[in-house]
């Protein structure tokens, strides 16, 4: 005799069961998974450094400013040469951390991708505390605490574009030390690469009749699209020798919405691949 098959009622009684079950055990495990990201971020070389020189940093711009404007300018400096690098390495070194782990993590009940948002919701928030300090002596410098304000969530911006590229290359390298060669390569190549084949190219004449393919170019980099944001902001850049073309002028009229929309897509897409690499990783 055949064993009766449930009903209705009772398969829907058994899938809200197991909803019910997987939830309670996913809540415990999501915590114990972001306290995890935090104790590991905590005992990260680069973060531990950044943490000092940051301090440092704060403190250096609200002393040797003269006014200001020139200690914002300051951190105008510290945020693209300092931030974006210590946040890139912080991501690679994180990312690379628990590579010998892998296989047992991954065993766990809770999708992969869920390892990466971990890990960059830790870091992102501890770089906003550390870079909170970092701007807080420029508050007694006598700096606008509005404009620092502006300034340090511009900051925390370019730090979360960073920290997603940094668990990028370390995911998808092989192991730490071509995470941190194809990391640092990707920095200096929007940091200057990007700005020197422009500056090259511009000799030439049938380039000069595109400048706004030039322009679109330093739009989507999120270091110049930061740089030029902040100093048009801080006054360093008159806003007529933008008016060049139609697109960059457009773009100066909008460069703070623009910043805050490149960095997020840049985040968003990085993260992303972070997790997609993560999803179809086989030992």
């Amino acid at each position: 005799m055949e064993p009766a098959s449930p009903s209705v009622i009772e398969r829907g009684e058994l899938s809200d069961f197991a909803r019910e079950f997987a939830r309670r055990q996913a809540l415990p495990m999501v915590r114990a998974l972001f306290g995890r990201e935090f104790r590991a971020a905590l005992i990260n070389r680069y973060f531990q450094v950044f943490c000092a020189l940051g301090l440092i940093g704060g403190i250096a711009a609200a002393i040797f400013g003269e006014d200001a404007n020139a200690t914002a300018v300051f951190y105008v400096q510290v945020a693209i040469y300092f931030v974006s690098l210590f946040a890139l390495l912080a991501g690679v070194g994180s990312a690379q951390a628990e590579r010998e782990e892998w296989q047992l993590l991954y065993t766990q009940p809770l999708p992969r991708a869920a390892f990466v948002v971990g890990k960059f919701c830790a870091l992102l928030s501890m770089f906003g505390g550390i870079l909170f300090l970092v701007f807080v002596p420029g508050l007694f410098a006598g700096a606008p605490m509005q404009a620092l304000a502006q300034l340090y969530c511009e900051t925390f911006l370019l730090a979360a574009t960073f920290l997603a590229c940094g668990l990028a290359a370390g995911y998808l390298a092989h192991d730490r030390a071509q995470g941190l060669i194809v990391g640092v390569s990707v920095w200096l190549l929007l940091l200057f690469g990007l700005d020197l084949v422009a500056l090259f190219a511009a000799r030439w004449s049938g380039i000069q009749n595109v400048p706004d393919f030039w322009v679109a170019l330093l739009m989507f980099n999120p270091l110049d699209s930061f740089r030029i944001n902040a100093l048009f902001a801080l006054q360093q850049i008159p806003a007529e020798a933008a008016n060049k073309t139609p697109l960059a002028s457009w773009w100066i009229a909008h460069a703070s919405v623009w910043f805050i929309a490149i960095a997020a897509v840049w985040s968003v897409v990085l993260v992303m691949l972070s997790g997609l690499r993560v999803k179809n990783w086989e030992e």
